[in-house]
């Protein structure tokens, strides 16, 4: 078997399928708070409401993603296998909860400022434009969690994943709201 692949800043990379369960969860927990941005009238932006929007989306986004992964991954384990297996899933989860704050520290200045009409809506978009970014941002990301580095197709793998993700975000909230 192949050692794990190495993290530059600690000399050495978390291995690959741990790599891959941050990943995952990085894209999907900003395109759920990326839709429920979107999905949030202006004025909830002004009365606190777009924040509890997004730290619910975020909470329950991770809660359900590790329970998902915990049955998932504890399919024909031991039970211990499976307890080490959703430690690690907990801390590769973390990503979801980080697509949240941001765009919830955006909204709530906004709410604790009393912003109203055209600067509540700058405040809801800055709050969207931070998940797309962070999808933008992708193919940055995981070239530093594996080797090889960054590379001309993962920058444009990764526009593309800003897209599709807006697309995903826009699409769920047509279909729910």
């Amino acid at each position: 078997m192949p050692p794990p692949a190495q993290h530059p800043a600690h000399g050495q990379h978390p291995d690959l399928e741990r790599v891959r369960s941050r990943v995952t969860a990085y894209v999907y927990g900003n395109v759920l708070v990326l839709a429920a941005v979107v999905g949030c009238a202006p004025e909830s932006v002004r009365s606190g409401r777009a924040v509890v929007v997004v730290l619910a989306t975020m909470v329950t986004t991770y809660l359900a993603h590790v329970v998902a992964h915990r049955v998932g991954e504890g399919v024909g384990r031991r039970r211990d296998e499976a307890e080490l297996h959703l430690r690690a899933e907990l801390r590769d989860a973390t990503p979801i909860i980080t697509s949240g704050a941001a765009p919830a520290a955006v909204l709530a200045v906004a709410a604790l400022a009393g912003l109203e009409g055209g600067w509540a809506a700058a405040a809801q978009l800055v709050a969207v434009l931070v998940p797309v970014v962070r999808l933008a941002a992708t193919g940055s990301v995981t070239s530093r969690l594996v080797p090889g580095g960054p590379s001309r197709s993962a920058f444009w793998s990764a526009v593309g994943l800003a897209v599709a993700g807006s697309l995903i975000a826009v699409v769920k909230v047509l279909l729910t709201h």
